[in-house]
């Protein structure tokens, strides 16, 4: 199956072009044809079961499309189970003819367009085995990661030389855009997903193997741009780029629970990725992988969706699919009976995060939940040893104090350490002179609090509402002043 049969559709979107509102036309034509019906698909979403489809009748062997664009795009003609990749921009006017009843049997493309298409076409048909995606991952279990990485260079080389070899004048600056992209990211996506695959082999194995450094060294985020969020190999590099890292930053160890896994890689990916780029990665992991984690996670970053596009398209889109998910009773399988049990009760009827979490005090006394509960709480992720924490707690007594005696009834301040051990949580606490709700859940990186919320730094801070729902989980530092005192102040009110 070539890259044209293969290939989901992109709609290209590129800040430095602006067009308006304008019509762009497909024409069919077939010697002679035996399907009734054509379909021309328009990924305007990134995610395929969303996007728009155009279907119309074959009449008098000829089926045409009218397709409004603000942008160039890239669509998925369909025909008779056979499928190619097109390349339109508002104002084209594209006449495909056919010798046979087939889309492998193309004679010609003509209209305004057609250069490019004819090269789109040519393309794939040149590098066909490179993006063929079975075949690059038998190549990466069949090669090691030396002689996989040099094969991939090798071929974007190809891919450049055979690009840079046309007249580029006769494509549009998009399009030339779209190619070089296309060609950019497949290297650096296959690369990262190569250490992925192999890991995804074996249920047994725990660990991934990290890449060579000196793989790397061109992988940094500069890579990571919005401008390129509409082409398909960008995107995929994006979801390997966000496995990559956060497995590494767990140790390369492989998440035994996906709560944390999804928890952990959205947290990762907001610290990392650009804000249209960010905005799809958690619509289209929550749309593939929804089902596969507990309703409270689902809930939770579903939430953190809403508010990265303020309720936006794809909020709206996945809104069914998530609030399904969010109501539904059946939860991952637990090892026995009576911790399946326990945990759906707290799913069920608990709305208080930290249910099930081991936490204790200053004395030793294991921490009660029920103690927060109807209370706005603000969370401090903590140790002894972490400087930037330490730095931040002035400023949070002097939140502290902002609030009457009458609002402090209704907020707590809740300090969690995960210092290795309980001394020297107890040293730095006297030494600063702490106050609040003082915790401990030890075990520095290893952690099960770290592990629990999928925390990748300190000082890290979470806000939860008076109903137990999380805020937000990367509240403002104390620092921030006004920022987090008005934000308080509103969950208070």
């Amino acid at each position: 199956m070539t890259i044209i049969n293969k290939y989901l559709l992109l709609l290209l979107i590129l800040p430095s072009l602006s067009f308006g509102q304008s019509n762009a036309t497909v024409k069919l034509k077939f010697a002679a044809s035996h399907s009734d019906s054509c379909t021309l698909k328009i990924d305007k979403v990134f995610i395929d079961e969303y996007n728009p489809t155009l279907q119309t009748k074959i009449d008098e062997n000829e089926c045409r499309f009218k397709v409004s664009l603000n942008n160039p795009t890239i669509a998925k003609l369909i025909y008779h189970q056979q499928s190619m990749m097109l390349f339109i921009e508002p104002n084209d006017a594209l006449e495909l003819t056919l010798a046979h009843d087939s889309l492998n049997g193309i004679v010609s493309i003509a209209g305004q367009g057609a250069e490019q298409n004819k090269f789109l076409t040519l393309f794939f048909k040149e590098f066909n085995f490179d993006f063929d995606n079975e075949k690059l991952k038998q190549r990466m279990l069949n090669s090691t990661a030396d002689a996989f990485e040099m094969k991939l260079f090798e071929q974007r080389k190809k891919q450049l030389a055979f690009f840079n070899q046309q007249d580029k004048s006769k494509f549009s600056n998009a399009f030339n855009t779209y190619l070089e992209q296309t060609i950019r990211y497949h290297y650096f996506g296959s690369l990262l997903s190569y250490p992925i695959t192999n890991a995804n082999q074996s249920s047994t194995l725990l660990t991934v193997t990290a890449l060579p450094e000196v793989m790397l060294d061109k992988m940094n985020s500069n890579l990571i741009t919005d401008n390129a969020l509409s082409c398909l190999t960008y995107r995929d590099f994006i979801t390997s780029y966000i496995i990559y890292y956060t497995s590494k930053a767990n140790g390369f160890n492989k998440f035994t629970d996906y709560n944390t896994s999804m928890q952990r890689k959205v947290l990762y990916a907001k610290s990392n990725l650009t804000p249209k780029t960010l905005t799809w990665y958690i619509a289209n992991f929550l749309n593939a992988d929804c089902d596969k984690v507990a309703p409270y996670t689902v809930k939770a970053i579903y939430r953190e969706l809403s508010t990265l596009e303020h309720g936006g398209t794809y909020t709206q889109l996945l809104k069914l699919k998530c609030e399904a998910r969010i109501k539904a009773k059946e939860l991952p399988a637990k090892k026995n009976e009576e911790q399946n049990k326990k945990q759906k009760t707290h799913e069920t009827t608990s709305k208080n995060p930290f249910e099930g979490i081991s936490l204790k005090d200053l004395k030793g006394n294991a921490f009660n939940p029920q103690d927060i509960k109807g209370k706005v709480v603000f969370v401090d992720f903590w140790a002894s040893w972490c400087g930037p924490c330490r730095q931040e707690f002035p400023y949070s007594k002097q939140l502290h104090e902002r609030f009457t005696e009458k609002q402090l009834k209704n907020v707590v301040f809740m300090y969690i350490s995960v210092d290795g051990n309980d001394d020297a949580w107890k040293k730095a606490v006297e030494s600063i002179g702490m106050e609040g709700l003082l915790l401990i859940s030890p075990g520095d990186w290893s952690s099960p609090i770290v592990k629990y919320f999928g925390i990748n730094s300190i000082p890290h801070y979470m806000l939860i509402d008076k109903n137990g729902e999380i805020s937000n989980r990367e509240a403002p530092r104390p620092s921030s002043g006004d920022l987090i005192y008005h934000e308080i102040l509103k969950l208070l009110n």
